[in-house]
């Protein structure tokens, strides 16, 4: 009898080793899944931060090429696109006359301009004195990121306001 009892203890003692085994493995794969989880987590927000990044990029390109536009346009003479030069010349002087627009130049020689994802919409002069509004329009594409850049100027000795639509491209 007393084998029988030390046989019977044996298989109690190994059925609670290896319930011990099961709960030990249980709480390893459950600590494995939570900590797989969190690195899916992690990695989530780190993607959105990228991505949310990309776009504050994207935002930065878009403005600075407008600004470089513009500049261009009150700043310099180009007498094959006015887009990239609108200024009159002072041949006194010998040099550009900044925000001193010639209007003729400006309806005559205004062309459509890309570069890369980026390309010019339209061109709004505003006269301050007779609130007479001009659009000319560059390029027929949609885009829904877009921005405008308004530079103080003077068109033909007139107070003006210019606007240069600059877009990106899908």
């Amino acid at each position: 009898m007393n084998t029988t009892n030390k046989i019977k203890s044996k298989k109690k003692k190994k059925f609670c080793l290896n319930e011990r085994g099961i709960i030990f493995s249980t709480d390893v794969v459950i600590s494995f899944i939570i900590a797989l989880i969190m690195m899916l987590i992690f990695v989530l927000y780190l993607s959105n931060l990228i991505l949310s990044e990309e776009r504050k990029i994207s935002q930065i390109e878009l403005d600075e090429k407008a600004l470089f536009i513009v500049d261009s346009m009150i700043k310099n003479q180009n007498l094959e696109n006015a887009l990239l030069g609108a200024c009159n010349y002072d041949s006194s002087k010998k040099r550009v006359l900044t925000n001193n627009l010639n209007y003729t130049q400006i309806k005559t020689n205004l062309k459509p301009i890309s570069f890369g994802k980026f390309f010019v919409k339209s061109v709004t002069i505003t006269f301050s004195n007779t609130n007479q509004k001009e659009t000319i329009q560059l390029s027929e594409k949609n885009s829904a990121n877009c921005i405008n850049v308004k530079r103080f100027s003077l068109v033909e000795g007139a107070k003006a306001i210019i606007e240069v639509k600059t877009c990106k491209s899908k």
